[in-house]
């Protein structure tokens, strides 16, 4: 593959990313809710009891202080709580609020939406294809990275 080639695989996925979380954002505004909030509000309702910050790290592949500051978001904005260990704040476990779950269905109906339209006419084959590709992009930029880590 050329260069030109790879760099208009990385712009495209680029752009399919910020297409997404704005229209993510775009509908989801009026729940004072961001596409990324929304994400990790996703994360934390579906994960078993308890939930962790470090949970979601791993989950969302992010580094922890992303992790932090839409935590600190999702609190102030009243989606969540947190109780346990005060001196420990990675140890502190994560409590959706009511109004976290009276706006569960409108959050997972939006990205169904969003998820619907990016992948109209793919067949399962061609997701399949597009999900090993990228996975192997994911794990060699892991691996990448633990190599600028070591020297």
């Amino acid at each position: 593959m050329t260069k030109s080639k790879r760099a208009e695989v990385i712009r495209t996925s680029k752009y399919v990313h910020h297409k997404i979380e704005g229209i993510i954002n775009a509908r989801l505004a009026h729940n004072d809710i961001t596409a990324a909030q929304s994400h990790a509000l996703m994360s934390i309702m579906y994960h078993p009891a308890p939930v962790y910050p470090s949970d979601i790290q791993r989950a969302m592949n992010i580094s922890a202080a992303t992790v932090s500051g839409l935590l600190k978001k999702l609190r102030a904005k009243g989606y969540l709580t947190m109780e346990g260990c005060d001196t420990d704040e990675r140890r502190r476990g994560l409590i959706v609020t009511e109004k976290a779950n009276s706006h569960k269905a409108e959050i997972e109906s939006c990205m169904s939406s969003i998820e619907d339209k990016a992948f109209k006419g793919f067949t399962e084959d061609e997701l399949d294809t597009l999900h090993s590709l990228l996975s192997r992009m994911a794990e060699n930029l892991r691996n990448a990275e633990k190599e600028e880590h070591i020297e």
